[in-house]
């Protein structure tokens, strides 16, 4: 079990490195990227089988590698990281049975890539290695839109870049200027999490510190002002590229947040929390109001990943149990909901050849499978009873009531809002007129393979929250206490 984070981390990239120097034929390369999303699945599920919630970091391994400047691998899990690496892994077969017909071999190396990366962000307890594997997820991305997506294409891949290497220089001067205090402490070079996290800073450096990972995760996230690159990118990348960022990249936003600012800097956190439960407001009725007004699918769900992610934002910040547990159970359920709607939006794009609502419309008659999947999935990230974003959503408004009544209020309208523009485009698209489209070919038993898992652990999540609630519970418990400890201390 002490190499399992390393297998789990590196499984994908060393099947696409052998892979392509043996200049594997496309079906053997599909057929390796799809048994290596599984067998990295099968991974995590026996080290979610052996993971004791009444501990902190585990499975942990430790290593120098740049010996000078301190620099380690030092990889583990907790709780938080935990959450995040199940959906990473259990995300990835059902997109890979998803590019099936995809017969461009680059599409399947940048994927492979592209769950190193992310896996690696998420288990990463050093700051340097946290920033590489950050940087790593970026490149697919980048090749994915630029390459293989459509419209403005390069211009928006861009532009997406540009964005996150402002986010990322930011954290990087951060994290070497946090380095460099430690240095001039000890003596010595470190950038491990657990030792950067016994300093403490004057209240000036400490808030410029914090403001260097605030921008990366904002603009990750993202909040309101920090966001123009997202429905263009939406709208423009391929749709495994759309479910990573949308179900993954976007949480890796939160998780940075919650593993390195309120590790490092969490009395400063209470700082900027006013400005960032009134971005994150903001950010619930302006990308709703957004979505209500885009006639194009990927721009409409990319607006109301952003107006939910402020939820979760906002929930982060509220600092009460209701709050936290609804934010970290929304960001599973979420992603869950998000990549089914993306997914079905690209079945829909298949078929049809396009994703503009009034473009649309009779589906429910010709292909009721069809409306039957794109309907829940498109509730489920409206917050439909029954399903795990209800419970995610309803705990966070409830945390927001507990922390200041108007809060709750303006939190409550999210569930209204998601609503109304997704009844409406249900209408349009599902339940509208019939539309000059040649052919309404309902979904295959391969597609309704790869849906059905989503469906069903959406349904578990919002039937049973008591399955899932003792994984993270106790530390989510713990970390909050701290927290507030140390809130406390400084009043």
């Amino acid at each position: 079990m002490q190499l399992i984070l390393t297998y789990i981390i590196f499984l994908p990239i060393v099947t696409a490195i052998l892979l392509g120097v043996f200049r594997a034929p496309l079906r053997v390369l599909k057929l390796g990227a799809f048994f290596s999303s599984v067998a990295t699945l099968i991974l995590v599920a026996i080290l979610t089988y052996h993971f004791n919630p009444q501990e902190g970091i585990q499975f942990s391994q430790n290593l120098p590698w740049i010996k000078n400047a301190g620099i380690r691998y030092f990889v583990g899990v907790d709780y938080l990281s935990l959450v995040l690496l199940l959906l990473i892994t259990f995300l990835m077969p059902p997109l890979y049975i998803y590019m099936y017909h995809e017969n461009r071999k680059g599409y399947w190396f940048n994927m492979m890539m592209l769950q190193t990366g992310v896996t690696g962000a998420v288990l990463s307890l050093d700051l340097i290695l946290f920033y590489l594997f950050w940087e790593t997820m970026l490149l697919p991305i980048f090749v994915m839109i630029g390459k293989y997506g459509n419209g403005l294409r390069q211009y928006n891949s861009m532009k997406i870049v540009l964005m996150t290497i402002l986010g990322s220089m930011s954290m990087l001067f951060s994290i070497l200027y946090i380095g460099y205090i430690y240095y001039e402490i000890n003596g010595v070079w470190s950038f491990a999490l657990n030792d950067l996290s016994t300093l403490s800073f004057n209240a000036k450096t400490s808030i410029w510190l914090a403001a260097g990972f605030l921008l990366a995760f904002a603009i990750k996230i993202p909040l309101v002002g920090f966001h123009t690159w997202m429905a263009p990118a939406y709208g423009s990348a391929p749709t495994p590229a759309v479910v990573i960022m949308s179900a993954i990249m976007a949480k890796l936003g939160i998780y940075g947040i919650w593993r390195f600012g309120f590790t490092l800097f969490d009395t400063t956190l209470s700082y900027y929390a006013p400005t960032i439960i009134v971005l994150a407001l903001i950010g619930l009725l302006y990308y709703a109001v957004r979505a209500i007004t885009e006639e194009n699918l990927r721009k409409m769900f990319a607006y109301s990943s952003g107006s939910h992610l402020s939820l979760i934002a906002l929930g982060l910040f509220l600092n009460n149990i209701y709050a936290w547990s609804g934010s970290l159970y929304f960001v599973a359920t979420h992603a869950l909901a998000s990549a089914g709607i993306f997914i079905m939006i690209g079945l829909t794009y298949k078929r049809f050849k396009t994703v503009t609502i009034t473009e649309l419309g009779g589906i429910a008659s010709h292909a009721p499978k069809f409306a039957f999947f794109f309907a829940f999935f498109a509730l489920s990230i409206a917050g439909l009873p029954g399903t795990g974003g209800f419970v995610g959503e309803l705990l966070i408004i409830i945390g927001a009531f507990k922390a200041n009544f108007w809060v709750g209020v303006f939190t409550a309208t999210t569930m209204l809002s998601a609503m109304i523009y997704i009844f409406w485009m249900l209408q349009r698209t599902l339940f509208g007129s019939a539309q000059n489209i040649c052919e309404y070919n309902d979904l295959s038993a391969r597609e309704v393979m790869m849906l059905l898992p989503l469906v069903v652990l959406l349904l578990l999540t919002g039937l049973a929250p008591s399955l899932f609630t003792p994984i993270f519970e106790p530390g989510l418990m713990t970390s909050l206490e701290t927290v507030l400890a140390h809130i406390g201390a400084l009043k």
